[in-house]
């Protein structure tokens, strides 16, 4: 690294809060109260960002940044996340402006055993315009964070006809329930009618003891074969998952009676009549 490396992991969130904290006393007139002065927070971090800094060596965060060589970017945000410590948000979009630094943020995201760093690198792949479908598809089979592992399943939903018999055929050759629910919720976006989707949420309505998620996952899809999957479990079933299940069915097309059952000794039926004060469910 350069000379400047031991300013790399500054506080920089602390050096912007000083110097609003000045701003705001310099300029306390022109404010009515402190969340009236919030609403300038931008625009006041956007003149401290271009604004020469005495501990930056008279330059300013932004050029600082700026000026620091790509192949030691990765390096950078790897120190910046220590600890307590968090990379400026300068860094972020300083890497986000490379996109020749994306296989070695994938590479990173790959390897990595710290939830923050792996969450900042997943951040840094989507504003870099994301990684390949594989990529994904094994991410999500990580023992990884769970937020973590939601972005990676976002990054499949959004191109869901793309990864279909992929996941599909990953889902076949499981039996892990987690998984499957994994497999597919991006599923559900494509286009219903599809017979595998069918029987895999079919198989997951038999096997999955959350019910009420798996019939929001049928009535997302959209392929009304599912109701007569759906219909049955009425009978059986507790208030939560009733509320979901006749959602589903109704966004297949179906109907159910709002009174289709007495719930009055269910507890969430009760919590829900009592603070509500409602005649109807």
């Amino acid at each position: 690294m350069n000379n400047n490396a031991e300013l790399y992991y500054i506080d920089f969130d602390k050096l912007f809060e000083n110097f609003a904290d000045k701003y705001y006393v310099e300029h306390s007139s022109e404010y009515d109260s402190p969340d009236d002065f919030a609403k300038d927070l931008d625009e006041i971090y956007h003149l401290w960002a271009t604004s020469p800094q005495s501990v930056l060596g008279g330059l300013s965060p932004s050029e600082f940044f700026n000026r620091i060589p790509n192949d030691e970017l990765i390096d950078i945000l790897k120190g910046s996340c220590v600890g307590e410590h968090n990379p400026s948000s300068l860094l972020f979009d300083r890497i986000a402006t490379e996109p020749e630094l994306l296989d070695e943020l994938v590479e990173l995201a790959q390897t990595t055993d710290d939830d923050k760093l792996l969450e900042i690198a997943l951040a840094l792949i989507a504003e870099l315009g994301g990684a390949d479908d594989e990529f994904y598809m094994d991410m999500i089979e990580r023992d990884i964070d769970a937020a973590c592992k939601e972005v990676c399943i976002e990054a499949l939903c959004d191109r869901a006809d793309e990864v279909k018999d992929e996941l599909l055929a990953r889902a076949e050759s499981s039996d892990d329930i987690a998984r499957m629910e994994m497999y597919a919720e991006p599923l559900t976006f494509c286009e219903a009618g599809d017979d595998g989707i069918l029987a895999l949420l079919r198989k997951l309505l038999a096997a999955d003891p959350n019910v009420a998620y798996v019939a929001e996952l049928m009535g997302r899809y959209g392929d009304d074969r599912a109701c007569a999957d759906l219909y049955p479990l009425l009978d059986t079933c507790d208030y939560a998952e009733f509320l979901e299940i006749r959602n589903a069915i109704e966004e297949l097309g179906g109907v159910v009676d709002k009174h289709y059952r007495d719930f009055s000794s269910d507890p969430l039926y009760l919590a829900v009549k009592g603070n509500n004060n409602l005649n109807d469910d």
